[in-house]
């Protein structure tokens, strides 16, 4: 089985985004630097990702999206 942070980058992947368009969609506040390295550090396992990011994770890979959310292009 592999890790929450492996699992994370998968998803991102998947989903077709970037670090920045993930903390994005997850709504974290920041500069854009901050929010990648934010992604980073938990896709690297530096840091513990919350129960509440992984149910947004499973929800954007059903398709589901935040209200005004646009795709990146």
């Amino acid at each position: 089985m592999a890790s929450p942070a492996a699992e994370l980058k998968v998803a991102r992947q998947i989903l077709g985004w970037d670090a920045l368009t993930m903390a994005r969609a997850l709504r974290l506040v920041g500069t854009p630097e901050k929010l990648e390295a934010r992604i980073q550090d938990m896709e690297a396992g530096k840091r513990d990702i919350s129960g509440p990011v992984k149910v947004a994770i499973e929800a954007f890979l059903s398709g589901w999206r935040p209200t005004g959310w646009v795709e990146p292009v």
